[in-house]
């Protein structure tokens, strides 16, 4: 178990719908290394939300521009003598690199998926209310119930054209992560603001607390400040109650 619990606030839309699709990402990688039907549905699901992304908005341009961005904005530093170059170095190349594979991507993203007849099938069913049963689609009984090894091999492959925008969003999401170091804070009665600096495009909050802490955070933000109230609930069918009390956290405003 965990030491400690980060919970993430996106100050963009572009930052949000990385998060989506890496929460995704990390839903298929389990759930398609189990055997079970129902690991399967679900990576069955997985695949179709992140298509559904992915052609709901040009998530290929906005990916590439934050990878440049990105580049530029780390290349900039490397006249400065206190970074660690050979850190940066290989920062600088892996951006280079995900900046390749998404130059490399033609058309839609997941286009190929869409002749599929069984994601399509299944798709079309999603949209009704309730779960798709055994005499809704006995095609996708079938293939179910088939060789576990076959229905992996067949799930990696449906997933094959979202690989290079998984990790280049991984990328993009692990430099922004480690841009700012944690500051140790204090929310006086559980309330806790501060103004930001419109000067720094501040792209996520992060607040960590202790994995036994009895509060969580919800954070509001808008374009000049934010604010967190730490909210307890001993009994989620009851209405949360803001802490009265101090609380102890870190954050990080993540800027790059």
């Amino acid at each position: 178990m965990p030491e400690t619990i980060v919970y993430e606030q996106p100050l963009n839309e572009r930052i949000r719908s990385f998060l989506r699709l890496e929460k995704l990402f990390r839903q298929f990688d389990f759930h398609v290394k189990q055997n079970s039907e129902w690991n399967n549905q679900i990576a069955i699901d997985t695949i179709l939300e992140v298509l559904a992304l992915a052609t709901r908005s040009d998530v290929k341009l906005e990916v590439l521009k934050e990878l440049e961005r990105q580049h530029s904005r780390l290349e900039s530093l490397a006249r400065r003598p206190d970074i660690d170059h050979s850190q940066l170095d290989s920062i600088l190349n892996n951006l280079k690199k995900r900046i390749s594979e998404i130059q490399q991507i033609s058309g839609q993203l997941g286009k190929e998926l869409q002749s599929i007849e069984l994601l399509t099938t299944v798709k079309q069913k999603n949209s009704l209310p309730g779960c798709i049963c055994d005499f809704d689609l006995p095609a996708y009984n079938f293939w179910l119930h088939r060789d576990s090894t076959i229905k992996q091999q067949q799930l990696e492959t449906w997933f094959t054209p979202f690989k290079d925008l998984d990790r280049a969003i991984q990328l993009v999401l692990d430099v922004l992560r480690h841009s700012a170091e944690e500051t140790n804070e204090i929310a006086s009665n559980g309330f806790f603001q501060q103004t930001l600096d419109t000067n720094l495009a501040i792209q996520l909050l992060r607040i960590t607390l202790p994995h036994d802490s009895q509060s969580y955070p919800e954070i509001s933000a808008g374009k000049h400040r934010f604010s967190v109230r730490f909210m307890t609930n001993d009994n989620a069918a009851d209405r949360p109650e803001q802490q009265q009390q101090d609380i102890d956290f870190k954050l990080q405003m993540c800027t790059i």
